[in-house]
Formats: C-alpha cells, sequence, structure tokens
C-alpha cells in the first residue's frame, strides 16, 4: 500500500487545476456559440484547486443543475449568468488550516469555478437557487418563447 507523503497530496493540486481547464476547454469547444449563436461564452483565467461535480436536466419548462459544494457556505458562492453560461464561484475554506501534519489528505479545499453552458434562452428573473445537504439547486424557468409548443394538424 502506498504511503501518503505531504508532497504528493501537493502535487495533485497541479493535476486537479489541469484537469479543470480541460473540462473548461471541451465545454467551450461544444458551445452553441460554434454554430452560430452570437454569445461568446467567458474564458475564465482564475487558477481553481477544484471543480464542484454537477448535473444538469431539461424539462419542458425549466433546466435545473445540481452542484455538489460540500463544505462551502451557501452564502459565499458567486453564480453568474452570462449569455447562455453559468458560472459558478466559491471557496471550501480548510478547517485544519496549512500548517497541520496529516497522514492521508484526500478531501479538496479552496478556490473553485465551472462553468456549464445552459442549451437554451432562460428567464434570469424567475432563477431560483437553493442549497442543502452540501448540495446546491438551480432552477431556471425558460422563456415562453423557447417552450415547445404543439402545433395542430388539421384534416380537410
Amino acid at each position: 500500500m502506498p504511503r501518503v507523503t505531504p508532497w504528493r497530496r501537493e502535487f495533485s493540486a497541479p493535476l486537479h487545476a489541469l484537469q479543470s481547464e480541460l473540462n473548461r476547454l471541451f465545454d467551450e469547444y461544444w458551445t452553441p456559440s460554434r454554430f452560430g449563436t452570437s454569445q461568446n461564452p467567458p474564458v475564465d483565467v482564475e487558477p481553481a484547486t477544484w471543480s464542484p461535480v454537477v448535473d444538469l436536466v431539461e424539462t419542458p419548462d425549466a433546466f435545473i443543475l445540481w452542484a455538489e459544494v460540500p463544505g462551502v457556505d451557501p452564502s459565499s458562492i458567486d453564480l453568474s449568468l452570462t449569455g447562455n453560461v453559468l458560472t459558478l464561484r466559491g471557496t471550501k475554506p480548510d478547517e485544519e488550516g496549512t500548517d497541520t501534519v496529516a497522514p492521508r489528505r484526500e478531501r479538496l479545499f479552496g478556490p473553485f469555478h465551472r462553468q456549464i453552458v445552459l442549451t437554451g434562452e432562460v428567464n434570469f428573473d424567475a432563477t431560483q437557487a437553493e442549497a442543502r445537504n452540501g448540495v446546491l439547486k438551480i432552477r431556471f424557468p425558460k422563456l415562453e418563447a423557447a417552450k415547445p409548443r404543439t402545433i395542430p394538424v388539421q384534416t380537410q
């Protein structure tokens, strides 16, 4: 069984930053802006230690996003929407501090950010966010023009 040393924990921080940056690049590559939307997603160059895990679902009326942010004060999370790109930012504090010696340290601390591209137009004024048990839930109602409609077919 490998022994965890402090340098291994510090070594993993750049790898997490690299993974976050690769995720951002892939998200930018697959954005609808490549297919004619005039709004380009913002480029975020701030370093992040970790990136929250998210689930995004689309219903006929809304987009619903769940983000796992355990240990983060919900009031300290910064949510912003630019065009169709949602940005989550915040910091998870380290309760023990950096001056302690830990034989094993796997939990991630420090600043985080995550950008998620929504595939449709949303009503920003009606957006609701709530946090419970370390999970942030954000509901983005769709604009009336973006909701699916049925067209009746008439027979003669």
